[in-house]
């Protein structure tokens, strides 16, 4: 049977910032793997070089978007929300934002591409949105109602073609070992991790889950070059993924060159770990 995966995800960039190694991973061994990305990318900040376009932003990352999403080899579907911008954000209010849809509805545009593409693996955010950005949170909640709701008939019956249940739930999530780590750094060069980003808006104190919580790691050291060029496609988001542009590319790759998530459905059983999202 012919493997498929649906990543579900909210931002132009998620994709290639995020899981892009696992992405690209999967592509690259011939699974099918579908990229949903639901907003526009409009609120999102941008580096210095790309303020005199933010009239044009949404056609900007677009573009970027379909360049990344190619060279991870994959397929991209876009759901069509506004960006909704971080917690307090002016954003959030705007009628068009992705957090002021009606969930039925969004929910029922996840559903068709289930039903349409018949992933055994779905993938999104994890319930704290990583960083607790509004669009993250609201992405997991529609993908995670999607995916049970994709298999019963009586839900969404005007949404062919025929119900269709999904294997399995992942969602992204990183552990707060790492955090720790970085907060130790941050401050040790005189800087507060509760003021992190470039909006500083972000408290990196909050950030990460406990390591026993992740259930299935992707080493994708065969594709971190892949990752790479993926990721500097997005230009006006200032490109690379690079956790510490200081340490050389080898170093990273070899430290950091392993994705992590929690499955969500079906739950994994305490203690163990598995290193594949098709595996038996």
């Amino acid at each position: 049977m012919k493997k498929t995966l649906l990543a579900v995800l909210a931002h132009p960039d998620d994709e290639s910032f995020g899981p892009g190694g696992t992405l690209a991973r999967y592509a690259a061994e011939g699974v099918d793997v579908h990229i949903a990305i639901a907003t526009d990318g409009v609120a999102g900040s941008v580096v210095a070089s790309f303020e005199d376009k933010r009239a044009e932003l949404a056609a900007v990352r677009g573009e970027e978007l379909k360049a990344a999403v190619a060279i991870l080899g994959g397929r991209l579907y876009t759901l069509g929300y506004r960006d909704s911008g971080y917690i307090n954000d002016p954003a959030n209010k705007h009628p068009a934002a992705f957090i002021q849809a009606d969930e039925q509805e969004a929910v029922g545009r996840v559903v068709r591409l289930i039903r349409q593409y018949r992933p055994q693996a779905v993938m999104t955010h994890n319930e704290m949105g990583g960083y607790f950005h509004p669009d993250h949170i609201m992405c997991w909640k529609i993908t995670t109602a999607a995916f049970h709701a994709a298999g019963d008939a009586d839900q969404y019956p005007e949404i062919g073609p025929a119900p269709f249940q999904p294997e399995r739930l992942y969602n992204t999530a990183f552990s707060n070992r790492w955090v720790k780590f970085a907060i130790f750094l941050y401050r040790l060069r005189g800087k507060d991790p509760t003021k992190w980003g470039r909006n500083q808006d972000i408290d990196m104190t909050k950030v990460g889950v406990d390591p026993d919580k992740i259930t299935t790691v992707i080493d994708y050291r065969a594709y971190w070059d892949v990752k790479r060029r993926a990721a500097t496609q997005h230009s006006s988001q200032g490109g690379g993924t690079s956790f510490n542009r200081l340490l050389p590319q080898w170093l990273q790759k070899q430290v950091f060159g392993k994705e992590t998530f929690i499955r969500a459905y079906p739950p994994m059983p305490n203690g163990r770990r598995e290193t594949s999202f098709f595996a038996g």
